[in-house]
This record gives structure tokens, sequence and C-alpha cells, in this order.
């Protein structure tokens, strides 16, 4: 049975994942006690499993080999999602401004120390565009990756979509799996198609995974009179939009959803469950309009309905949507093992001269990103001091 330890747990679904794919979690740790707690309820207590409430840029291997009870080089993997909101479109991008930008590091640092045989990272899309210090698109992914070469790791690194993988929503997230030389593993096939395809099933709608669960009358949040005559006027699939925002491509406004003013289509896998409370409205056949309950976002993103939550509403809705889901986390662990199982581990570690390339779909949404910098990235800057200017 392969083994792994995880930081930056949260909730505790890339853990859950892992051991749904068989593997044996020695150490789980984060650092708010909310998600620590949760992490402590859905531990099984017959074996050892130490769930640990820490601040990494003070944790130190041989700490968590004494808690854990692993020997060096007796660890298969260290898995974990550093903080996103320094790299999420849905914050400032900070990225390497941003303290939390730098938690990779310590992740880095305390997994060379390990020594496990692969580490594992999850984070938002956003990181694959994300800026590093020179400000360009896709140079904070480069540094992360460079980071890991220096310190004898080869990387290989993908854009999983959980709805490929039979979740009940379209969550797209990048995965970094650092590993030694000659040791590549492959990340999993997809088994679910937005569309019917040979040997893949369609995805799984958000009608379909809600089917099953039952609303209780204290779970239902309605929407304030205003915003429910502004969502009178929307159709499932659609949302309330936002002020546009002036580009030089785009006169007329680059316009999104506003946040928390979005009718889910129940015909299609949900959008990415946030970690705000406000979450997509649904139409109620027996209940009318109102907005996703934590139930059934933890049911979006595949808990299963026995895992307990800890914490007052708004940190159960954070800690849901921080979570990687349980079945992505699965598809990811199972191919991990099947590698393990068919390859034996490097003797010896050599140096890594040069970074294997980025996948070509990566490379092009890189490319994307700079070419739409370029045409759009100074008007776009230049827009919020204009409105200012405006008001005043």
């Amino acid at each position: 049975m392969s083994n792994f330890i995880s930081m930056f747990s949260g909730a505790g679904g890339l853990d859950l994942g892992f051991e749904q794919a068989g593997w044996e979690r020695c150490f789980a740790s984060d650092l708010d006690s909310d998600a620590v707690a949760t992490l402590r309820a859905n531990t099984n207590h017959s074996r050892r499993s130490i769930v640990g409430q820490d601040d990494i840029r003070d944790l130190t291997a041989s700490e968590v080999r004494a808690r854990s009870g692993l020997a060096r080089g007796n660890l298969d993997a260290i898995v974990g999602g550093p903080p996103c909101q320094s790299w999420s479109s849905a914050g400032h991008q900070r990225g390497l401004a941003d303290e939390r930008g730098q938690l990779f590091r310590h992740f880095i640092k305390l997994a060379n120390s390990l020594d496990p045989r692969f580490i594992v990272m999850e984070n938002v899309r956003g990181l694959l565009t994300a800026r590093g210090l020179d400000g360009e698109p896709g140079s904070a992914l480069a540094l992360l990756r460079e980071d890991l070469r220096q310190e004898g790791w080869q990387t290989t690194v993908s854009l999983l979509n959980a709805a490929d993988y039979g979740v009940a929503q379209r969550r797209v997230r990048l995965f970094v799996i650092a590993h030694r030389t000659g040791d590549c593993p492959d990340f999993p096939r997809a088994t679910h198609s937005k569309v019917s395809a040979p040997g893949l099933k369609k995805w799984v709608s958000l009608k379909r995974r809600l089917a099953r669960l039952a609303i209780s009358d204290d779970e239902i949040i309605r929407p304030t009179p205003k915003l429910a005559a502004e969502l009178a006027l929307i159709k499932p699939g659609s949302g309330v939009k936002s002020p546009g925002k002036a580009e030089t491509t785009r006169p007329g406004g680059h316009w999104g959803y506003k946040q928390g003013a979005f009718i889910a289509d129940p015909s299609l896998p949900a959008r990415t469950v946030t970690a705000s409370t406000a979450q997509d409205w649904v139409i109620d056949p027996e209940h009318g309009l109102r907005r996703l309950c934590p139930r059934e976002c933890a049911a979006i993103q595949s808990f299963p309905a026995t895992w307990k939550w800890e914490g007052k509403r708004s940190s159960i809705y954070r800690q849901i949507g921080n979570a990687v889901p349980p079945k992505l986390a699965k598809a990811v662990a199972v191919s991990l093992a099947n590698h393990i199982e068919r390859t034996e581990a490097p003797k010896q570690r050599t140096n890594v001269t040069e970074l294997a390339p980025l996948d070509n779909r990566l490379i092009a949404a890189i490319a994307y990103t700079k070419r739409d910098e370029a045409r759009n990235g100074e008007s776009r800057r230049a827009a919020p001091a204009l409105r200012q200017r405006k008001a005043s």
C-alpha cells in the first residue's frame, strides 16, 4: 500500500480521494481551525493518522517524522494545495507579491527534507498564466518549476476538469507532479465527456447529482427582493451581468456575471463551487428560487453524504469551495499508484539540467494571455482610474 502525507489539507478532499484509491495517509495538517476540526471529525481513529494544526513555515521534517512514525525514504508522496487566492481570477491575483503566494516554497522545502518519491500539488487554473516577479504571464509557474528543478525535481503539469472524471462540476484545476528523472507518471485519462464519445460516459448533470438530496426548510436561502426581481428575468445557465470593463479590443466592455447572481443550468454539471457564501441559485420545483446550500455544494464536490462539517455556515462554504473534489483526487491517485506498482523508484538522484516542456495546450494558453495583455493590458489597468475620475 502506498502512503502519503498532506499539507494545506483543508477539509480533506485531496486526502479522501487518495484514501479512496487505497493509499494510507500518515499525517495531515492545516492552519485553519475549522478545517482541522473537520479533518479530525472524519479521520478513522482505528488507525494512526495524525491531524495537526500547523503553520508550514514553522513545521520541520523531523517533527513530521516524529508525529507520523515515518522513516526517511519511506514516503511515497507529499500532497497539498498551497493557498490559491494569490493566483485566483476571483481574487486580486497578487501572486508572489502576496505572502500566501510564497507558501509553495515552504511546501517544497518541507518536501525536500522528507524526501518522498513524488510531490503532488493542486492549484487554481490561474496559476498557469499567473505573473511572476517579471510581470510576464506564465512566469510564476516557470519559477515554481525552476525552484523544483534546482532541488533535483522534474515536473509534469496538466489542467484537469473535474467534470471529465465524473464530478458534477465544471471545475478546472492545475496539477503539478514533481518526480525524479526517469520516474515520470501519467495523468489520468478522462472517463466522461460533454458529448457522447466512444469509451466515455456523459458528464454528470447538476440535476442528476442533486436528485436524491432532500432539502429541509432551515437550509433554504432566498434572494433579497431586489435580487429576486433581477433573477426573475434570467434563464437558467445565465446571470445578472456586471458593468463592462473597457478594453482596447472590446469598446463595449468586457462584462461578466455579478457574483452570487447566476442561475445554474440543471442539465449541465454545476459551475465551479467557490469558497464564498454567494453560490449559484437553482429553480427548485418544490421550493422555488433558492441558493445552493452547503450540503448540495459538498455533494457537487463529490464528498460523501456522511462527511461531517465543522464551523459556521460561512466557514463550511469556504472549506467546501477550497477543497479538491475527492473523485478527481481519486483519479489522480489511482493513476499514480498504478505507476508505482509497475515502475521501480530510481536508485539515485540525478541533477535535472533541463525541464520537460509543457503540453502544447498549456503553452497555447500562456501565449494567448500574453497576446491579450499586449492588446488590452494598458486600457484594462487605466479603466479603474478613469471611472474614479468620472465619479469625482
